[in-house]
């Protein structure tokens, strides 16, 4: 049995989408990051603070993209190839979404942070967006040529750019999202699992249109 701490449509509703496509119905629990009180038992089981925290019957994996390289292979799921070439493409791709895209936004989001000064937090933004937006016209070149990230079949490296594509909606039009990521995102949105994760978290899809 599966627990999985999230936080609605945040990066966990990756790991969440990846448990659906293997088959797994997770027990879910809100981590409620931005609550004054998180959840108790979330923190007890993790000093980071930070989702998707999954448990395997009492094994804790506190890594996102640790639990659903794990999940794949568990469950020899075709969003994960076995081996060769194959394999460290769809890696690569899926790695770059976990540690090169998913840092760039959460520059973005924490550009109020890291200053009292507005001037200095519009600055930050500024340089992060132009940073978000290079790693997008990047991929949009890419899938010029390719028909997913990783070749002719979706992998997990699509599941995540299109959970992390939805987060542009916050910064007001400022992120341009082009028309070959977006085929990408609408395919992979309609797949039974992401719908399934939408609903359950009640998130609203936008980044696709």
């Amino acid at each position: 049995m599966y627990k999985l701490f999230f936080s609605p449509g945040a990066c966990s509703m990756a790991v969440h989408i990846a448990l659906l496509e293997c088959g797994q119905t997770p027990e879910l629990v809100n981590a409620e990051l931005h609550s004054a009180t998180r959840n108790p038992e979330f923190l007890k089981l993790t000093s980071r603070g930070q989702v998707p925290l999954l448990v395997e019957d009492g094994f804790v994996i506190r890594e996102g993209a640790a639990q659903m390289i794990y999940l794949l292979d568990k469950f020899k799921s075709p969003l994960m190839p076995q081996a060769g070439q194959a394999r460290a493409t769809a890696l690569e791709w899926l790695l770059w979404g976990n540690a090169t895209m998913h840092p760039a936004y959460s520059r973005a989001f924490g550009a109020k942070r890291v200053s009292d000064d507005k001037a200095v937090q519009d600055a930050v933004l500024v340089s992060a967006i132009t940073g978000i937006q290079k790693l997008w016209d990047d991929v949009e070149a890419h899938l010029a040529q390719s028909k997913y990230l990783a070749g002719d079949q979706v992998t997990m490296g699509d599941i995540l750019m299109a959970v992390i594509a939805n987060w542009s909606g916050n910064f007001e039009g400022r992120i341009k999202i082009g028309p070959n990521v977006k085929r990408v995102l609408r395919d992979v949105i309609a797949r039974p699992a992401y719908q399934q994760a939408l609903a359950s978290e009640q998130v609203e899809y936008k980044a696709a249109a």
